[in-house]
């Protein structure tokens, strides 16, 4: 079953720097289109773009409930942790998370994947296509780079 582990990103209030709350979820749907593009100046570079499909019938770390953007970021750090959700800025790892940490500022989880070997996926966009249609087509749609 492929597997991903979605990194929420959050506010720390105390030191105001971004921390990472990871939640494997399993059941998904994973592409990676690998093409190249051209800059103005002719130099040639990678172009990776990502899509992973999380169907309504996924399974989710700890049975973790789903909320919007908005209501996630109300949440304080314990309540965080029982939900997830999808943001611009999150960070996407194929594979489930092993760590033990559960709070990870930029620069731990960075050297995690770094350890592991992992790219990650910068969430640059997202749709909640959850309502209508039959369960087995329901999903949230996450594309990134």
């Amino acid at each position: 079953m492929e597997a991903v582990t979605v990194f929420n990103g959050r506010l720390e209030k105390e030191t105001r720097r971004k921390i990472y709350i990871p939640t494997v979820i399993r059941g998904i749907s994973y592409v990676e289109g690998k093409g190249s593009k051209v800059a103005n100046n002719g130099v040639w570079s990678d172009d990776v773009q990502y899509k992973i499909r999380v169907p309504l019938t996924a399974v989710i770390q700890d049975g973790r409930e789903y909320v919007s953007d908005l209501n996630y970021a109300r949440l304080n750090d314990e309540e965080a942790t029982k939900h997830w959700t999808i943001q611009k800025g999150d960070m996407i790892a194929r594979g489930e998370y092993d760590g033990k940490n559960f709070l990870l500022h930029e620069d731990e989880l960075t050297a995690y994947a770094k350890e592991q070997g992992l790219d990650l996926i910068h969430v640059t966009e997202y749709a909640d296509d959850t309502s209508g249609g039959s369960l087995y087509t329901r999903h949230w749609r996450i594309g990134g780079k």
